[in-house]
């Protein structure tokens, strides 16, 4: 993304959004002044909502294909630098599988596939688990 290489992502079929994070948005050189001030409301899985500190068009190369991604920033704690959601999955035509753990699209070359970590994500599931369970002080 950008030139930088963002581990710590999460492919979610069922977020209506692309996320990034505040902070991985900095590390990559961003600043607060390149969003596009826009406050959209976010709902989460347990009705809570959060509204966005704006968005941001970011190029986003994975396995051979390269677009331009908007993304929606939010500021908190999270497991993941990225949520990639249905809007990336449709622009790169993806096909996910949740059974295979894997993505499969279209390249100007060849189908790419793409599998899912087991190790990250479990190691990522532990990490979001110890934060729901000892809340900060």
């Amino acid at each position: 993304m950008a030139n930088c290489t963002v581990r710590k992502v999460l492919v979610n079929t069922d977020s209506s959004v692309n996320l990034i994070m505040l902070k991985t948005v900095e590390n990559m050189g961003f600043s607060e002044k390149d969003l596009q001030k826009k406050a959209n409301p976010l709902v989460g899985f347990s009705g809570e909502t959060a509204n966005s500190l704006g968005e941001i068009v970011i190029p986003t190369y994975v396995g051979g294909v390269n677009k331009q991604v908007r993304y929606l920033v939010i500021d908190g704690p999270s497991t993941y630098n990225v949520i990639l959601g249905r809007p990336w999955l449709h622009l790169i035509k993806a096909l996910p599988s949740t059974y295979h753990q894997c993505i499969k699209f279209p390249t100007p070359w060849e189908v790419e596939t793409i599998q899912g970590e087991q190790e990250e994500a479990r190691g990522c599931y532990k990490k979001a688990l110890k934060c729901i369970a000892s809340p900060p002080v």
